[in-house]
């Protein structure tokens, strides 16, 4: 408050803050009043602090108690220069002649109240004389005593306190009697304030005098202070008109204590000042003549009064002491001579010099406060100071600044020198060290931690700041650099002894503080030097503490230039140092996040929101962002505490997780971005091949595929990228709600043509899926096998009646389709839940024919099963082999069954002690059971093939190709595999005039695609064909299928309906429906 409003000065500025200070507080009290009586403001929960004010008039108001405060301290700041509602708040609150307003509380209905003594003390330093006569009414003695000894009171205002104190008199007098502590102390005040000008307190100080001594007793006369008596002085007097005698063995802090008084007493009667200071002068002389004639006398008078003057100026007293030998110059400029001769004469005597260097430099510190006004003494300090520097060798500021460095690295008291130093940049010398020896002395002082390194820096920093900024920023930036760099080589060598590792200590703190108000953009002075402060690694890999301080500094100071040449420099691979990866990716993440950025946007996010990128980076910027990534997991792999290979790659996945935002940010969602990075990362997987450099490339390009699964249609990723696990864990993927929706509407089965279509379209969607994304999909096993488990508690009736088959059958189609992934160990689990879903609806159709195409396509999957991943299947098989065994006695005609059983339930040749040594080991080395490889049945030999493609090729006859399509159709439904031998013939079918071929064409082609979605891409030139035709015939038949072919040849939606809107435009033809069907099948967005 003092400093935004100063007295005295008279600034436009401050008067025009205290204008718009009072026109808010006089609008809010006008406000405020006008509330009605009863009115409820404030819940009850707030209304402690709540007061509800009455006014004479009858106004009232409810308001904040410091809210009151703050306009009563505004008022005491006068009424500022110009127009403004002072008088207009003074009369509302102090009105002239009339009482003050009532206050209450809002929670109790006591009487509140409103000026406290802080506020009244406040208002009694005003000038305002309202103020002061409200503040002095009703006061209680003990109050006026207490404000009468305050500091800050105008004469006017002492004037009215001291002629209230002369009523308190004559009305109580032994009240007021009774809390006088100390009446010596009180009269004399009285008698200053009237020395200042102040009037009254007359009756007050007659009432003070009456009950003191007359004059102190004479045997008391000859008392000292130190702290300011002592009980006997051992000054001698030779008679009343003599000078004192002075000695070496005197008390000479009390005797410099009666020279330089802290407080002058008028009723002292001792000995005048000027009688001791001459005694002492003469005494210093004799001991002058002495040191001439060489007879230096060790201890003597003057160095024991060097000694008395550094006691005082180290004791609560220093301050007081000085101020009154600045003030009595006439009585401390001789005696400081003289000590200054004697220490020319024993210029030898290195302790007195240094002391008399220390006590001159002491009490030129006192002095050189801006508020103690130039005098002699202070002169005289100085050239003693310049003389003694001559004398040490200290010719320049240089000189200190080397015998200063010898001191520290010596471990020698380098306090005189320091203090040397610091008063002669104080008088104005030019600071001609180099920049080397004052950071070699700025770390000595570090380094132990002495107490004036604040005052050299900033003496330093003042100098340096005349020629620019530069010098200091760098100086400041190399102690921090030296600084970092001996803590990351004392950690090291901590956690190697197993010690403790220190923090940063306060000299860190001191230096940033410099830092930032030498350059409050941080990095715009000396950007390389500063960026290396900001973003270096050290050598402990460990962060300054610092350092994000620093960098929040740089990102929310810094204006958009600097910071963009900081990202450029950050991105660049020209650097002679090695970065803090953790460092520079917290910078670019805060960077895209600056407040200051998307000021002035809308606050409410819209229901559609879009991403907004504020940074375009080239293609090689993004390339060192990738490897900033994939450094920082490397770095923390390595110093992470070795808890087993798995838990470091879930810690460096996790870290890389955490990162991908960020690169998803600077890529801003353009795929030729994506499609540069999933290159480059292809590339360090192959030069890194099988380190652990490798794994986290895949991790983080199986990151990448998650959140743009549309990259996979640009670039090839390789096939570990999908077998190295990472995508089943907790990390986000761009899909999963689409997913999620279609496993739910798999699994949302019903009678209705509806929910028979939904689940179809469904079904189809995840097949799709399951082929060009599978990863994706087997992010939902677990969710897969719980909608399965929640299905196997139904008996066999209900079982079929709700059509929950359909979902069985579609689920092991499905993992049919996803393996070998679906064996990968990251999935075990959930595929073990599936199946034993698969094992309970067996056993429940025990008694009833279960469907056979289920069973052989469950014998198939678990064949595969084996094959992939015998370690993990054996033995769940085995543990579930008694529904095995049941379903075999249900349907003894399986001979896969049969085959698994045998394999199953043979004897384990590791536990039986007459095998041989070499057959356990040959077995143990395939890690499978014999088992009879079970095929899916093929219903076609190669003659029927041939016969077939024989009768389907062109020029045969119509019923030729219709019996044969007829076969494989029938045939088809069982196998569908079978048909992907006749592709060729059929997408020559899909184009002819026949209307049945042509249909059957199409139906057969659709199966082949939905039993294989990988074939889809195969049948795309025949559709564009046939949607092209002009055969309006053949472009229906292709309209008609569009929608479900749509769903399986995603990845070219795009294109077929583009094509369907050419055909409808310029064929004439009504396809909106057929487009219209497809975009609502494709209503979940493209799976790619």
């Amino acid at each position: 408050m003092n400093s935004l409003f100063p007295k005295h000065l008279g600034r436009p500025e401050a008067d025009a803050v205290l204008s718009a200070f009072l026109n808010i507080f006089s609008a809010y009290i006008r406000r405020m009043r006008k509330t009605k009586e009863g009115e409820d403001l404030y819940s009850w929960s707030e209304s402690q602090d709540q007061v509800f004010l009455r006014w004479t008039t009858g106004e009232t108001a409810t308001m904040h108690i410091l809210v009151v405060h703050a306009m009563v301290i505004l008022l005491t700041l006068g009424p500022p220069k110009g127009e403004s509602d002072f008088p207009s708040l003074l009369d509302i609150w102090f009105p002239d002649k009339k009482p003050l307003p009532t206050a209450f509380l809002v929670d109790t209905s006591e009487e509140a109240l409103l000026l406290p003594d802080w506020l009244k003390l406040r208002m009694i330093r005003s000038e305002v004389s309202r103020l002061v006569d409200a503040a002095l009414q009703d006061l209680e003695p003990q109050q006026l005593l207490l404000f009468v000894q305050s500091f800050g009171i105008p004469v006017s205002s002492m004037s009215k306190l001291l002629q209230y104190l002369d009523q308190a008199v004559s009305h109580d007098p032994q009240s007021l009697e009774q809390n006088i502590m100390d009446k010596h102390y009180m009269a004399h005040l009285v008698e200053v304030q009237h020395e200042r000008g102040a009037t009254g307190g007359h009756t007050f100080h007659h009432l003070l005098s009456s009950s003191l001594p007359a004059r102190r007793d004479s045997s008391d006369t000859n008392k000292a202070k130190i702290t300011v008596e002592t009980p006997h002085s051992s000054v001698k007097m030779r008679a009343a008109s003599q000078l004192p005698i002075v000695g070496p063995e005197d008390d000479l802090t009390g005797l410099l204590l009666q020279i330089f008084p802290l407080k002058v007493d008028p009723r002292w009667l001792g000995p005048p000042a000027s009688q001791l200071s001459l005694a002492l002068q003469q005494a210093l002389a004799k001991e002058l003549m002495r040191a001439k004639q060489g007879q230096v006398q060790q201890g003597g008078l003057a160095f024991r009064l060097l000694q008395a003057i550094a006691a005082l100026l180290t004791s609560a007293h220093a301050a007081p002491i000085v101020l009154s030998m600045h003030h009595s110059h006439a009585l401390s400029c001789p005696l400081m001579r003289q000590l200054h001769l004697y220490q020319r004469l024993v210029s030898q005597d290195v302790t007195f010099s240094s002391l008399f260097l220390k006590v001159t430099v002491e009490m030129l510190i006192w002095l050189d406060n801006p508020t103690v006004e130039p005098g002699p003494l202070k002169s005289l300090l100085k050239s003693f100071v310049s003389q003694s520097s001559h004398t040490h060798r200290l010719s320049d500021v240089r000189t200190g600044f080397l015998h200063l460095a010898e001191a520290l690295a010596y471990r020698r008291d380098a306090e005189v020198p320091l203090r040397a130093v610091i008063v002669m940049l104080k008088a104005g010398e030019r600071c001609n060290a180099e920049a080397e020896l004052v950071g070699k002395v700025l770390r000595g002082l570090m380094e132990v931690k002495s107490p004036y390194l604040e005052e050299l820096l900033s003496l330093l920093m003042t100098v340096g700041m005349q020629n620019g900024t530069a010098g200091p920023v760098a100086m400041v930036i190399s102690l921090l650099l030296q600084e970092s760099e001996e803590r990351a080589v004392k950690k090291e060598v901590d956690l190697k002894s197993g010690l403790e590792v220190i923090k940063a200590g306060l000299s860190s703190g001191l230096l940033v503080d410099w830092l930032e108000h030498l350059d409050p953009e941080v990095t715009s002075v000396c950007p390389d030097l500063q960026q290396k402060l900001l973003f270096a690694l050290n050598k402990a890999r460990g962060s300054p503490a610092y350092r994000p301080y620093l960098l929040a500094l740089l990102t929310h100071q810094s204006n958009w230039s600097t910071l963009l040449q900081c990202i450029s420099a950050l991105l660049s691979k020209h650097r002679d140092y090695k970065l803090d990866p953790s460092s520079a990716l917290d910078f670019l993440w805060a960077c895209s996040h600056i407040p200051r950025i998307w000021q002035g946007r809308d606050q409410k996010i819209p229901q559609k929101k879009t991403e907004k990128f504020v940074l375009q980076l080239s293609s090689e910027e993004l390339i060192s962002l990738v490897d900033l990534i994939l450094s920082e997991s490397d770095l923390n792999s390595r110093d992470a505490p070795q808890h087993g290979k798995s838990a470091l790659e879930q810690a460096s996945c996790s870290l890389i997780q955490s990162r991908l935002p960020l690169l998803h940010s600077y890529c801003n969602g353009a795929i030729e971005n994506i499609k540069r990075v999933s290159e480059y990362l292809i590339s360090c997987i192959k030069k890194w091949e099988e380190s652990a450099m490798s794994k986290r490339c895949q991790n983080l390009l199986l990151q990448i595929y998650l959140h743009f699964p549309e990259v996979i249609q640009h670039v090839s990723l390789p096939e570990d990228t999908f077998s190295s696990g990472g995508a089943a864990d907790g990390s986000s993927c761009k899909l999963d709600v689409l997913v999620h929706r279609l496993v739910s509407l798999l699994a949302d089965v019903g009678d209705s043509k509806s929910a028979e279509s939904r689940v179809s379209d469904a079904n189809l969607a995840c097949r799709k899926l399951a082929v060009s994304h599978p990863v994706l999909l087997l992010r939902h096993l677990p969710m897969i096998a719980g909608l399965l488990h929640g299905r196997v508690h139904l008996n066999v009736h209900e079982f079929r009646q709700q059509n929950h088959m359909t979902f069985f059958c579609n689920v092991l189609d499905i993992l049919k389709l996803l393996q070998p992934l679906v064996f990968h160990s990251d999935h075990q689990r959930a595929l073990q839940d599936c199946l034993l879903s698969f094992m309970k609806v067996l056993q429940n159709f025990q008694r009833t024919r279960c469907p056979l195409v289920f069973i052989n396509k469950f014998l198939q999957f678990t064949q595969n099963y084996i094959t992939h991943d015998a370690a993990a299947a054996i033995p769940f098989l085995q543990k579930h082999s008694a529904v095995l065994q049941s379903l075999c006695a249900e349907n003894p005609d399986l001979v896969q069954l049969k085959s698994l059983l045998a394999g199953l339930t043979l004897p384990l040749k590791s536990s039986s002690a007459e095998v041989a040594a070499e057959d356990r080991d040959d077995d143990l080395s395939t890690g499978s059971l014999p088992l009879v490889s079970i095929s899916a049945s093929f219903s076609l030999s190669a003659a029927d093939m041939t016969m077939y493609t024989k009768k389907m090729s062109k020029g045969e006859a119509v019923e030729d190709v219709l019996e044969v399509l007829t076969e494989v159709d029938e045939k088809s439904r069982r196998n569908p595999e079978i048909i992907q031998y006749f592709t060729s013939e059929l997408q020559r079918l899909m184009t002819s005039s026949e209307e049945l071929c042509r249909n059957m064409a199409f139906s057969l082609a659709l199966r082949c695609i939905q039993n294989n979605p990988c074939l889809a891409t195969d049948f795309l030139p025949t559709f564009m064909y046939c949607m092209g035709s002009g055969n309006f015939d053949v472009v229906q038949t292709a309209l008609r299928n569009l929608p479900e072919y749509v769903l399986l040849c995603q990845e070219h939606a795009n294109i077929l309906l583009h094509k369907a809107f050419l055909v409808g435009i310029y064929g004439q033809i009504d396809t909106s429906s057929m487009i219209s069907e497809s975009m609502k099948v494709l209503h979940m967005e493209a799976t790619t």
